[in-house]
């Protein structure tokens, strides 16, 4: 490819910029986690906007203003620092003196490249859902690799995670639905309480297969009409944190919180938790039947030098989580078995138990 000398020029002030915010989350690590707020802000300050034709890598329709300096948080995470940065931008083909808020996700440490790996999975299974009629729920949100072990991402709109949910109130996932959508019954919390089977369902078939693990509260996400969304894939098919101790077991994570929603009778015979597993079984046969296209959109990155592909067979192991040689009856049982193995299971609680002690990551 060919630059023009305006065009090398934008990209070589696009790529500056946004590489020293990025640069800020790798040199966080070393600093007590109650200064890095501050170490943030300082190293923001430090940069300066050159020129109005900057956008936002994950939203290029929006034109950066300038940098919200107070803004920056550094994010829960076991080895890194994730950081988010907010900015000001307008529309590109809007009003240009309407400014608005804007955060992105900078990350340095990961392969991002894993990430978009898995997005591109959920993306799949999410066209699949709507293609065959299934009343499921996936955001796959934006992942720009934008070099070796760093990245831009972005924000999922109108979401807390569970652990910032944990910060402002002891109760659980029932009492906080009840805090913010009404008593139980009525029918704005039986909207939010759909909307969360919806999408526990989506990502239990999605979590099935690709097995994402470090499923923390802090990668779990609540927007504001109750649906549920997973973030972060560092670990996903045969790798997981600790060494691959393999510590999270269950297929996907249903802690006792979550099933206090599904499933308020806690026998799994409430109409709210047969409706969670009936979606999560017809959402596995639907990806069943695309899983030829599942496969090779993940074999397509084999040679990658992945995380995901270093060890195990991950490809062969991922094909036997569909179980081909099962009719759909079979796989429909099996489906429920999976369901009924994540229910409550104590290693889930335990893995949360382990987070909070050493990150501080709210149960």
């Amino acid at each position: 490819m060919v630059f023009t000398p305006k065009a090398l020029d934008l990209f070589q002030r696009e790529f500056t910029f946004f590489e020293k915010v990025t640069s800020i989350s790798g040199v966080l690590y070393p600093l007590p986690k109650e200064e890095r707020r501050a170490g943030i802000r300082r190293e923001l300050e430090k940069i300066e906007l050159e020129g109005e034709d900057l956008y936002l890598p994950t939203a290029p329709n929006k034109l950066v203003r300038g940098i919200r300096v107070d803004s920056g948080i550094p994010l829960q995470s076991a080895a890194k620092v994730p950081i988010m940065v907010t900015f000001n931008v307008v529309d590109r083909c809007g009003d240009r003196k309407d400014v608005k808020p804007e955060a992105c996700i900078f990350k340095v440490g990961d392969d991002c490249r894993q990430d978009v790996l898995a997005l591109q999975v959920i993306a799949l299974l999410r066209d699949i859902f709507e293609a065959v009629g299934v009343n499921l729920y996936l955001f796959p949100y934006d992942v720009l690799p934008t070099g070796p072990e760093r990245g831009i991402v972005e924000v999922v709109p109108n979401t807390r995670s569970r652990s910032q949910m944990g910060e402002t109130t002891d109760g659980g996932l029932y009492e906080i639905f009840q805090q913010d959508y009404g008593p139980v019954g009525s029918p704005s919390f039986e909207a939010a309480r759909k909307n969360f089977i919806i999408s526990s369902a989506g990502y239990a078939v999605a979590s099935l297969l690709l097995q994402p693990k470090d499923r923390h509260n802090g990668n779990l996400l609540f927007d504001n009409v109750g649906r549920l969304v997973h973030i972060d894939f560092g670990f996903i098919l045969e790798t997981s944190p600790g060494g691959n101790m393999r510590f999270e077991s269950a297929h996907f994570k249903l802690s006792h919180e979550m099933t206090q929603l599904l499933d308020p009778s806690g026998v799994m015979k409430s109409e709210t938790w047969l409706q969670f597993v009936s979606l999560c079984v017809k959402g596995y046969l639907a990806a069943r039947r695309y899983m030829d296209g599942i496969i090779n959109t993940v074999m397509m990155m084999l040679d990658s030098g992945l995380p995901c592909f270093s060890r195990g067979d991950p490809i062969g192991n991922l094909r036997k989580r569909f179980h081909p040689e099962m009719s759909e009856r079979e796989a429909a049982n099996f489906m429920i078995r999976v369901c009924t193995d994540a229910y409550n299971k104590w290693t889930t609680a335990g893995y949360d138990l382990i987070q909070y002690i050493q990150q501080g990551i709210e149960k």
